[in-house]
């Protein structure tokens, strides 16, 4: 993930919606939450690769608007 894009708020969501997302698919229910961990690494603008290029937030962010 692009450093900086998550704060303090947004953070949380992002974490409890993977953990539901893996508890469903594993077909677990929410008091095996606790078996979920989710790991939010950030990365700085311009460590990004795809296509053999360097994918800078702005392009990413595009591509996800397209």
């Amino acid at each position: 993930m692009p450093f900086g894009v998550l704060d303090d708020e947004r953070r949380p969501g992002l974490v409890g919606e993977a953990t539901e997302l893996v508890l469903a698919a594993a077909g677990l229910g929410a008091d095996q939450a606790l078996r979920v961990w989710v790991l939010i690494h950030e990365q700085p603008d311009g460590t990004w690769g795809a296509g053999g290029t360097i994918m800078r937030y702005t392009e990413v962010a595009g591509l996800a608007t397209d």
